[in-house]
């Protein structure tokens, strides 16, 4: 199926997010699936994960929209500025302006959420009934538990209000707000069918908090345990995951 791609503005706080939405050309109502990228990534992630995933679920006839959140890529605000909340309300706003799209029939559709995209595909998910089907990919469900394990503790400076790493900085108020972010208590608020991927050979976010969350999952659901590090480093791997959720969504929204 032939596939229309236009950059949009995503309304979001008084901001105008930077997106790509994906429109199937001969659809006149296709239902929605919702990308959500990490932390210090953007919509097309690492080596066009997101873009190439979105290329595939358009071609199976699904609208698909992905954007940057505040403080990353081509939105509005520098990094030192977020905070996980602010990804939280992004992903909300997103989400009313995919139910806003004429040639979209949201009243029922996916999420699938990166890193700490997974974590915050799991906030917004959470009570809802509209959402068909989540997809978490080594989802980023506990920060306090994974500042720690990702080394920043030792890679960080701290000066003037503000945490360094690399030529990253963020305001030490977002971060230690940031860390209060958990989402592993939600698990059984979660409505939808879930599909979890990870690597266990993941060396940012440990395998063993998805497979907790996994257990808590009161849904239908799917683990798939994979190698290939945080972002799946192989070509055929990628195929696999994008022909894996595809089918996901196919079989539930």
């Amino acid at each position: 199926m032939s596939c229309l791609e236009e950059l949009v503005q995503v309304p979001s706080a008084g901001y105008m997010l930077a997106g790509v939405l994906h429109l199937p050309a001969e659809a006149t109502k296709s239902k929605p699936v919702l990308l959500l990228h990490g932390f210090t990534g953007n919509k097309s992630e690492a080596g066009r994960l997101f873009t190439d995933l979105a290329r595939a679920l358009c071609s199976a006839g699904y609208a698909v929209l992905r954007f940057d959140f505040r403080c990353h890529g081509d939105s509005p605000l520098p990094f030192e500025e977020f905070s996980v909340w602010k990804a939280v309300e992004d992903a909300e706003n997103s989400i009313s302006y995919l139910k806003s799209i004429d040639k979209v029939d949201a009243s029922r559709f996916a999420v699938v959420g990166l890193s700490m995209g997974g974590g915050v595909a799991v906030k917004v998910a959470a009570g809802r009934d509209d959402v068909s089907a989540l997809v978490l990919l080594s989802p980023g469900l506990v920060w306090l538990e994974l500042w720690p394990l990702r080394g920043y503790v030792t890679r960080i400076t701290l000066e003037g209000g503000y945490a360094y790493e690399g030529w990253y900085r963020m305001r030490l108020d977002n971060l230690r707000d940031s860390l209060k972010f958990s989402v592993m208590e939600l698990a059984d608020q979660v409505k939808a069918p879930t599909l979890i991927v990870h690597a266990t050979d993941d060396n940012l976010v440990p395998i063993d908090h998805a497979k907790r969350f996994y257990e808590k999952l009161k849904v239908e659901k799917k683990f798939l345990e994979v190698t290939g590090g945080h972002v799946f480093m192989d070509y055929w791997l990628r195929r696999r995951i994008e022909s894996e959720i595809t089918a996901w969504i196919k079989a539930h929204l």
